[in-house]
């Protein structure tokens, strides 16, 4: 194994912070088993121990960086010198009871295999070396703030016996605790007796559960700097697995992703596979559109990030690679260090580098694969599986995706404007290679994406007008007309995202997002319908009509997304796992030109939004502390509060004004790059005033074929870069199944 330090850099401490002593308050009891456990588990009998039957409760009056030994705190782990190889860190935010539960009995039942069942040499040798397995695990949940927390879920905690909400101290000695620290070791079969009347059974394991309650919201990276700098300096794992709240790890997850570091040394990050929860689920189009969405990205982009070495989304485990500049470029992130850090952290940062905190595992990714003298590569690790719940509503959905294309745009714009950081790691020759070829293939996916909103509008508007070529000639202008009134009303659809996303909030929008989203579903449905039904019209009439132009344009495009669905279906066979194509692809199609024209516009008209959501408050105030002492008279005191305060007002007001300047440069150039797009392909054939008196009929006629024969081929060669692209994705799947990286990492 790759030696681990023995400590993660932490932050000055600053002056006048003290802390106590934690004390050992009797908690709830669990009820014991008889027998001693195989692989010398220890039994929740062992009375030589507290730890089975009291609850351990410590109130930290401190940052997570000076959550040390030398501040009087301390784990119970660390005080019986136990090594741990594995953390677990769930963090939540408000989540209800039942989704603590999913998350909480997929760990249990992760750990008790591991625990119980010989797959490895390496616990089995644990185990006879007198360290049971169940000591060398440890799981800690992180609430981000009590106030915010779920009822339900609180006393779902209690029941299970990993918190008792009568000993929380508010204050200790004149400070404010800033996180209630409970430690406990119960059973694996606990929440069973919390979900029932099945009590703990006799087969269950002992866990080492520590439950971190935030005294404020503070957001996710703080609650990953609890993790990090106050867990992980005491216990020193070999490596951290990260869970949201909500999400089930599979059978053998954790196994398979600890076996991953195990055995590579050069892996510093990893991830599973994420999958959607199905079922009923699927019968809204929502999920099942995410469905396909996550599964694809599970066949295609994962397998290809894994084989060229930089898997961009690492919401999974990390190593000791993540020490040194990689956590410390993390938390600048952190809102609670803004005032300690000044213009190196938040308030330094620009409206695009706020944004990459949007999408935090991306940039930790980067960050341990670009490390100098370091050769850590990040893998994805298929056999390891996990299920989440994914937005069911058009609000949340919105919400969700301004997070993710924001902050993954402004993630690609670091890593590649930071390329060069590579030839300084002690990466060799074939892997330097790929991540020559990960950053153009980033380029080519980042235009697809920038020039999408109008490559949608061109390739809908050539179907359009080329279905009036499949109709007969009774019903020629029919269709036609339909097909410019459809035009209109994508135009007036698009126009109102607009209008929607500069200043409206998703929820109170419902009824229009709504409403859009189906009109693009129909409108997909109407041109894969259209051309076949009016193509049976047409067989029955005896004159026959020259389809020519109207196939040619078809062809241009349902000819690169059948090639790609037909890559997408070898690739799931290969994988074995094809049944998504079967219940997801049409809603997932439906979806696609919404992904664009609604998704996309909301995201980028707000990306002067760096906010989580409905992960936290909107707004973060950050407040230049204020010293005074009561010698100062009254009225002088107001005086320098109502001071203060007007700077703060001024001071925010400037952010928000710079903010939104921004958003509006961007904004206007993306618009002006995809109109002039748009423009020179449908004017590709040139400039005429059709209804001068001067022009022809066969001018006409030459003006309008030219003009098609240009905006066909535009979609030709857009779509073999697609055909292209997805072909590469193929060879990284191909890749993948052979353990390719494994390989290129030696070059």
């Amino acid at each position: 194994m790759r030696p681990v330090p023995r400590s993660i850099p932490s932050s000055p401490r600053p002056s006048g912070s003290t802390a106590i002593r934690p004390t050992d308050p009797p908690g709830p009891t669990t009820k014991k088993n008889q027998e001693e456990g195989t692989h010398g588990l220890s039994t929740l009998t062992d009375k030589k121990s507290m730890e089975f039957t009291h609850l351990r409760y410590t109130a930290a009056t401190c940052d997570p960086d000076e959550f040390t030994s030398g501040n009087g705190y301390t784990l119970r782990a660390r005080m019986m010198n136990r090594t741990t190889e594995i953390l677990i860190a769930i963090t939540a935010f408000n989540e209800n009871a039942l989704m603590y539960a999913r998350t909480l009995s997929g760990v249990f039942a992760n750990i008790q295999d591991i625990c119980t069942s010989p797959p490895s040499k390496y616990w089995q040798h644990c185990a006879e070396m007198g360290a049971p397995s169940w000591q060398r695990i440890t799981v800690t949940l992180v609430v981000d703030g009590i106030d915010e927390m779920d009822d339900g879920a609180l006393d779902f905690l209690t029941e299970v016996g990993v918190c008792q909400t009568g000993i929380m101290k508010k204050q200790v000695d004149g400070r404010d605790t800033t996180a209630h620290v409970f430690e406990s070791v119960i059973s694996s079969s606990r929440l069973e007796k919390a979900s029932g009347p099945a009590g703990d059974r006799p087969d269950g394991v002992p866990i080492q559960f520590i439950l971190i309650v935030k005294a404020k919201n503070e957001k996710k990276i703080n609650s990953h700097r609890w993790v990090f700098n106050a867990l992980g300096r005491m216990l020193n794992p070999e490596i951290c697995i990260f869970l949201d709240a909500g999400t089930k790890p599979g059978a053998k997850a954790i196994y398979h992703l600890w076996e991953a570091f195990h055995n590579d040394p050069y892996i510093g990050g990893a991830c599973g596979e994420l999958q959607t929860m199905t079922g009923k689920m699927l019968l809204n189009p929502l999920v099942a559109a995410q469905n396909f969405e996550y599964k694809n990205s599970s066949v295609f982009d994962r397998p290809l990030e894994s084989v060229f070495g930089h898997v961009a989304v690492l919401p999974g485990a990390f190593s000791s690679a993540v020490l040194g500049r990689p956590l410390e470029q993390y938390f600048k992130g952190d809102y609670s260090l803004a005032n300690r850090l000044g213009t190196d952290g938040l308030r330094g940062m620009s409206i695009l580098q706020k944004n990459m905190y949007l999408a935090e595992d991306r940039l930790l990714s980067f960050e341990v694969v670009a490390q100098e003298g370091e050769r850590w590569v990040t893998s994805y690790i298929r056999a390891s599986k996990a299920e989440t719940d994914v937005p069911d509503t058009s609000a949340e959905l919105l919400g969700q995706r301004r997070r993710w294309l924001n902050g993954s745009f402004a993630t690609y714009v670091y890593t590649l404007a930071n390329f060069r950081r590579l030839y300084r790691t002690a990466h060799g020759p074939g892997q330097l290679m790929l991540y020559h070829a990960q950053a153009i293939y980033n380029i080519v996916s980042m235009s697809f994406s920038w020039f999408a909103l109008a490559n949608v509008w061109i390739a809908y508007s050539i179907l359009l007008n080329s279905l009036s070529g499949y109709a007969p000639a009774y019903l020629a202008s029919y269709v036609d007309g339909l097909s410019h009134v459809m035009k209109y009303v994508y135009s007036a659809c698009l126009s109102m995202q607009f209008l929607l996303a500069f200043g409206n909030r998703p929820k109170t929008e419902r009824i229009a997002y709504d409403g859009t989203l189906w009109f693009f579903a129909f409108l997909t449905i109407y041109l894969m319908v259209a051309p076949l039904f009016l193509s049976w019209l047409s067989s029955s009439v005896a004159i026959p009509i020259d389809r020519t132009q109207s196939k040619s344009a078809i062809g241009a495009i349902v000819g690169p997304l059948f090639s790609t669905s037909g890559m997408c279906l070898l690739a799931s066979l290969l994988y074995a796992d094809p049944l998504y194509l079967v219940h997801s692809s049409l809603q997932y199609v439906c979806m696609g030109p919404s992904l664009i024209n609604v998704l996309t516009v909301y995201a980028y008209c707000n990306v002067h939004d760096v906010s989580w959501g409905t992960k936290g408050c909107d707004k973060m105030e950050i407040l230049t502390p204020v010293t005074a002492t009561s010698s100062f008279p009254t009225k002088l005191l107001r005086g320098l509060k109502r001071g203060h305060e007007r700077e703060d007002t001024k001071r925010k007001e400037a952010a928000e004004d710079s903010y939104k300047s921004s958003r509006t440069r961007m904004v206007a150039l993306w618009l002006l790059s995809n109109a002039i797009l748009a423009i020179a392909v449908e004017y590709s054939g040139g400039w005429a005033d059709l209804n001068s008196p001067l022009i022809t009929g066969e001018q006409i006629q030459l003006f309008r074929t030219r003009q098609a024969a240009g905006r066909r081929a535009y979609l030709a060669r857009l779509g073999q870069l697609g055909y292209w692209l997805i072909l590469l994705r193929f060879v990284g799947v191909n890749g993948d199944l052979l353990g390719a990286e494994q390989y290129i990492a030696l070059v």
